[in-house]
């Protein structure tokens, strides 16, 4: 029967190794996240480059070596949308916001090494979809009802140790548990006598070692950096590869780029990231980037749009960063859903603040 079939088929897509940014992406291996911090969601989720601070344990850690003693704690709301598009009309637009995003992170120096320790959240699980199932493709008769709802995420909790190896360069290597935990609900509401309403639980879970380790050199003008991130069961490996570059005689901004891969030397998934900072006072700078990748669906690009600020009052470092992300797809989570191609964004706003104990 047609729910059956589209119950399989749910399966299938559940359980498949699939890697991307948005709402559709989490129910396969959860939407990775990138973003900790104000500063890594306003330059478009870097991963190599941008800024030096303590959450850059869970991107390059070599960032973090001859950092001063430092707390830092963010928290974001990302706000998912779906839009099944047919005939260039919006035919269902699914939404959903979720706030249970959060960053501590710890920085300290120690002879000639720095130490580190943090927990955030990397990747999200959350979905909740519904569709309308009708007797074909073609037919205005309504059969049943499908409503797929999933909630999970993965957390990371790291270690991180780096160190100045010579002059402005250095190295660093985190490491711990990356967790990932899912529950899923389907239901089928049937409308047809002799076709019985249907419902299946289920979830995911693994609790898997998984480390990152980066190169950094933070030169006075330029800056440059490399990181990987491993691979776990729900999460590709990520290898970023960036430079900065900084032009005193345009107002003192700074200019950056990142070239991101998602799965190399197998998939080889490109995202490119271009960055500006300005500073607008002596304490208080404000940031933009853009973001593209290569995945094409109906000539459209992926694309996200970030801005943010970053202030300083004595001790305490304070910003926020906005990003909304962006891309269009072919796939949806309902096998018997009828599109032409579907619009997949998210936007994403983090809030956090730094404390420096110690110069």
């Amino acid at each position: 029967m047609k729910y059956l079939n589209g119950l399989f088929l749910i399966l299938v897509i559940a359980s498949s190794p699939v890697f991307g940014y948005g709402y559709h992406d989490s129910i396969t291996n959860g939407t990775v996240l990138g973003g900790f911090s104000p500063y890594t969601v306003a330059l478009g989720t870097v991963r190599a480059v941008g800024v030096r601070e303590a959450a850059s344990i869970f991107t390059n850690p070599a960032q973090t070596a001859n950092y001063p003693f430092t707390i830092q704690l963010s928290g974001s709301s990302i706000s998912w949308t779906e839009r099944v598009i047919e005939n260039d009309i919006d035919k269902t637009i699914r939404t959903q916001i979720i706030n249970s995003n959060g960053m501590a992170a710890i920085v300290y120096p120690l002879g000639g090494i720095t130490i580190g320790a943090g927990v955030t959240k990397v990747g999200e699980f959350g979905y909740d979809g519904m569709t309308s199932i009708f007797e074909h493709p073609s037919s205005y008769v309504l059969i049943g009802l499908e409503v797929l709802q999933a909630q999970g995420s993965q957390i990371e909790a790291m270690g991180s140790i780096s160190t100045m190896i010579s002059g402005d360069f250095s190295a660093g290597i985190s490491g711990g548990i990356r967790r990932a935990q899912a529950d899923y609900q389907y239901f089928y509401d049937s409308y047809q006598v002799l076709v019985p309403d249907s419902s299946l639980l289920w979830s995911q879970y693994s609790k898997e070692f998984a480390w990152h380790a980066g190169l950094a050199l933070n030169g006075q003008i330029f800056k440059s950096g490399l990181s990987y991130a491993s691979e776990t069961e729900h999460m590709k490996d990520i290898i970023a590869l960036g430079g900065s570059a900084f032009a005193e005689h345009i107002q003192n901004v700074t200019v950056g780029f990142e070239a991101e891969v998602t799965s190399p030397f197998n998939k080889n998934q490109f995202m490119g990231k271009l960055f500006l900072r300005m500073p607008l006072k002596d304490s208080m700078e404000a940031m933009v980037s853009v973001s593209f990748d290569d995945n094409r669906v109906a000539n459209r690009a992926g694309l996200g749009f970030g801005m943010g600020f970053s202030g300083r009052l004595g001790n305490f470092s304070i910003g926020g960063g906005l990003l909304n992300r962006f891309r269009a797809r072919r796939n949806t989570a309902f096998p018997n859903e009828e599109s032409d191609r579907i619009d997949d964004s998210y936007t994403i706003f983090n809030f956090g603040v730094s404390y420096l104990i110690g110069d």
